[in-house]
């Protein structure tokens, strides 16, 4: 394998590198937090591979070893080639030099290049999709071949131990008796609709949400381990107190409205959300980004939930169906579907440019789709 200064580093402190990839997918190598492509090259050089080779310096039969240094390469290599032309026999007391045979047993003509790519993680989402969990109620119905641990994941995923870790997060998938789960959309919405009723039942203020309260109201209607989870996706800390993450709960909030139903006139959907969040708490048509497609020239304006995590993996079918939900996009309203494909060479600019075709409508620099009928 070629190396870069990184990866050299960690074999040299002995830290575990990782190759990872099912029979259908490219092996990816991964340090404790760096995830690599794996892909085969040819040498112009055939590289042997000789089992227990000993060079002249390491013999312990020549002046090399008494050197014992390498600072300067070059006397280094003169004192080994003269220890190599030296007769087997020893005139001076010392042992005669010894000639052993080594077998080459195998030449490569191709070697592996490793170089830093993004993690591969949209799999990790889709092995916990099946076990989502909807209440203590419906644990029965649940297929325990199907549940993971983290080992497990890890296993699977291609991904080093901290993009996994950091993954869990972003998706929020919580330990659940040593279980990984994600959370039904409904049951999520069941227990945030419990925790923002005790602001109003306690007449607390938005920044001075109260933990311990929270969580004694809540213990028999929710499991301790996903309530713990929930208040800490949603809140944070605010010195002795906290207060909920407002952005996070009003788009949560605009996602259940979404959910349940198509289109919906966007003056309706607007007002609608504002009476759904907690007094005091603002909403913002900038918080639809990446799930909902705001649509103003139509008449009325309407507005549907259209969600980046339902869209198709593959970027080419991913694009057809941008293009199918809405003709033409700005770069701020599309940026949200395709920022998971950009790379440090590569940004959304770019994507664009690859994949659509730009124009400008009404002094807007817009995107379509590059093949239109």
């Amino acid at each position: 394998m070629l190396l870069d200064d990184y990866l050299l580093k960690q074999i040299e402190a002995g830290n575990q590198l990782v190759f990872k990839g099912d029979a259908e997918e490219n092996v990816v190598l991964c340090t404790s937090n760096k995830t690599y492509d794996v892909k085969e090259a040819e040498t112009s050089n055939s590289l042997l591979l000789v089992p227990d080779l000993l060079f002249a310096a390491s013999t312990g039969l020549d002046e090399t070893l008494a050197n014992n240094s390498i600072e300067d390469s070059d006397s280094s290599f003169e004192k080994s080639n003269t220890s190599l032309n030296k007769s087997t026999d020893s005139d001076d007391g010392r042992p005669p030099r010894e000639i052993i045979h080594k077998d080459i047993i195998k030449t490569f003509f191709t070697y592996y290049e490793l170089k830093p790519c993004k993690p591969r993680l949209s799999k990790l989402q889709k092995l916990l999709e099946a076990s989502r969990y909807r209440g203590p109620e419906l644990e029965y119905t649940v297929d325990k071949s199907q549940l993971f641990t983290y080992d497990s994941l890890f296993k699977q995923v291609q991904a080093s131990k901290a993009e996994i870790d950091e993954e869990l997060i972003r998706i929020q998938a919580i330990d659940i008796d040593g279980y990984y789960r994600l959370l039904d959309f409904d049951f999520e919405f069941r227990v945030l609709s419990y925790m923002l009723d005790l602001i109003e039942e306690n007449s607390w203020e938005l920044d001075n949400i109260s933990k311990e309260i929270t969580m004694e109201s809540l213990k028999d209607l929710v499991p301790k381990s996903i309530l713990e989870s929930m208040f800490g996706f949603y809140t944070e800390q605010c010195g002795q107190f906290y207060k909920y993450k407002e952005d996070k709960v009003c788009r949560f909030l605009a996602r259940v409205l979404l959910k349940s139903a198509g289109k919906f006139s966007l003056t309706d959907f607007l007002q609608a959300w504002r009476d759904s969040v907690p007094e005091g708490m603002t909403t913002s048509e900038s918080l639809l980004s990446g799930i909902a497609i705001v649509d103003k020239s139509s008449s009325p304006q309407v507005v549907w939930g259209f969600s980046e995590t339902d869209l198709p993996e593959d970027i080419h079918e991913r694009f057809k169906v941008l293009f199918q939900a809405k003709a033409k996009w700005t770069v701020e309203d599309i940026s949200p579907y395709i920022e998971s494909y950009a790379t440090e060479k590569l940004n959304v600019n770019a994507l664009l440019t690859k994949h659509a075709r730009a124009s400008t409508v009404d002094g807007v620099r817009v995107f379509s789709a590059k093949h239109m009928k």
